[in-house]
């Protein structure tokens, strides 16, 4: 979601510099050139607080700018507004895999964005298989649904011999690796992952493998599977990586495995095949879209596919020098200058 953000307020003013943006967020996350900042004053970083802040603080400074417009980035928008709006909306996991959420969040989630939904004057899903579920799941009518995808960023690309290997010496060690980027939470089927790695491992994989990502909600089983599967000294935890960093994980990866049970869109996808790694990843929800052919697809959930479909790349040298050129190529097509001209003709059709 803040990559989303981020890059888009960037695009935004390069794409129509004639339009006057304004952000609100909390202070851990500067606006870009050419794009205002109204900070809050609250420690927006933490959930009940942010919410406080998007349905009170943020309807009076709204209206106290006159805005033309109010764009809502990530799924919801103030209860009352002063102005025509706009919503992305990420995914709706929340009502397609309930039970992988806090019984409070699941709840919140639904009434915040059903209400969201119904009150924008246009709707934008970052792929079709949002603008899908947010019609068959909310009955929101197509006509209202722009499909806007997201970009990935210039600094996701292969990277030079004598960068990767600093960057070895300095953090990922020797030994080869399979990556994951995400958070750590249920619906990554990251357990299904751990599982299907420690296969691996007993027949004779010599790699590691590295999770990187926060830690969501419900992630004490992911640290317990790997211990009780004696993993310790396999698996590697590097929580958050930094902008900086992360295309440096990519690059010295040898594949990404991302066997999510359910994606808007899948972010990590598309910056590793930027990088030109090649990707494992799930036939569920919005993946295989973005994949199109340029990846290897297994059934979510099957931990016994997801080790066959890694030991053909880890064993078929053909098979991951194909995929990976496959990868650049469709990652080319996504940029955030399309984004945001996206996400402009949003705009004008909202007003």
């Amino acid at each position: 979601m803040s990559v989303y953000g981020r890059n888009l307020l960037a695009a935004l003013p390069l794409v129509d510099p004639q339009v006057d943006y304004i952000a609100f967020h909390g202070r851990d996350a500067p606006s870009p050139d050419g794009v205002s900042s109204v900070l809050s004053p609250l420690p927006t970083w933490r959930a009940p607080v942010r919410i406080l802040w998007e349905q009170s603080g943020l309807i009076w400074q709204t209206g106290a700018r006159r805005l033309d417009l109010l764009h809502g980035l990530v799924n919801v928008l103030p209860i009352a507004r002063l102005a025509p709006s706009v919503v992305t909306v990420h995914d709706l996991s929340f009502m397609r895999h309930p039970e992988r959420f806090s019984t409070s969040k699941a709840l919140y989630l639904r009434a915040a964005v059903s209400s969201s939904v119904r009150r924008a004057a246009r709707v934008m899903a970052v792929s079709r298989n949002t603008r899908d579920d947010l019609v068959s799941l909310l009955g929101v009518d197509a006509t209202r649904i722009d499909v806007v995808y997201p970009g990935v960023d210039p600094s996701f690309r292969p990277r030079a011999d004598h960068e990767l290997e600093s960057f070895r010496q300095r953090r990922s060690g020797e030994r080869p690796y399979i990556v994951h980027v995400g958070t750590l939470e249920p619906r990554k089927n990251i357990d299904v992952l751990i599982r299907a790695f420690a296969r691996g491992r007993r027949s004779g994989w010599p790699h590691r493998l590295i999770l990187i990502g926060g830690r969501g909600w419900m992630y004490e089983p992911i640290l317990r599977l790997v211990t009780d599967l004696g993993l310790e000294k396999d698996v590697y935890l590097a929580d958050y990586v930094g902008h900086d960093e992360l295309p440096l994980w990519y690059n010295c990866a040898d594949l990404l495995a991302y066997p999510s049970a359910y994606e808007g869109f899948g972010l990590p996808v598309l910056e590793a095949m930027a990088c030109g790694v090649p990707v494992v990843t799930s036939t569920s929800s919005s993946l295989t879209e973005l994949a199109a052919g340029a990846c290897l697809t297994v059934e979510p959930g099957s931990e016994e596919s997801l080790q066959t479909a890694i030991d053909r790349f880890l064993t078929d040298g053909d098979l991951a020098r194909r995929l990976r050129s496959a990868g650049r190529l469709r990652a080319n097509d996504f940029t955030w200058e399309a984004t945001a001209r996206g996400t402009v003709a949003c705009y004008e059709r909202a007003l």
